[in-house]
């Protein structure tokens, strides 16, 4: 994606067959070369690589990829958002990629509120979109900013416990197995 982006600012306008070329030169040096379901993986790489290429060409932007320092209740949490895209008309979209289809609780997550209050402070006085992008359909879902103050709430109790030493596990059977620290955690 960082690619497709970088070609695209660059002038060069790629299309699917250059972006999977890319993508075969990436799998080659980062893998996963040799996995057990490698052919599974690369068939799902190929359609996400797809979906991207397809989206930077209709595109007429600038993109920005600083990490941001986003202030919640008087501390930062540092961010990088997955895409912001810069649109001739001042619009600042904010996206959160997500590989597969649209789901009904995507919108409700507190990250929302952490990349709109981050694009707001990046952006003053921009009309901000933030949006949920689905490579599998190449949908694009606003999230309103009905909860955020709420979500905000969620991030300042967590560094309120973080603070306090508080690491307490939250065993989960669904998020669990996708936790980078699944094979350290005691819960």
């Amino acid at each position: 994606m960082q690619w497709l982006e970088q070609e695209r600012a660059n002038g060069k306008s790629i299309d699917v067959a250059g972006a999977l070329a890319q993508l075969t030169i990436n799998w080659a040096e980062f893998g996963p070369v040799d996995h057990a379901f490698e052919a599974f993986y690369r068939v799902a790489a190929d359609s996400m690589v797809k979906g991207m290429a397809i989206a930077i060409a209709s595109e007429t932007a600038e993109y920005d990829r600083r990490e941001w320092a986003v202030r919640v209740r008087g501390h930062q949490v540092m961010l990088t958002p997955d895409r912001v895209i810069l649109t001739g008309d001042g619009t600042v979209h904010v996206q959160r990629i997500r590989t597969g289809r649209e789901t009904e609780s995507e919108s409700g997550k507190p990250i929302y509120a952490l990349l709109r209050r981050g694009a707001e402070a990046q952006y003053p006085g921009k009309r901000i979109v933030v949006e949920t992008f689905y490579l599998a359909t190449g949908k694009r879902v606003a999230v309103a900013p009905d909860q955020d103050e709420d979500s905000l709430d969620k991030y300042a109790e967590a560094i309120a416990a973080i603070e306090d030493g508080n690491f307490e596990p939250s065993p989960s059977a669904r998020t669990c197995p996708k936790c980078q620290c699944y094979f350290i955690c005691r819960g």
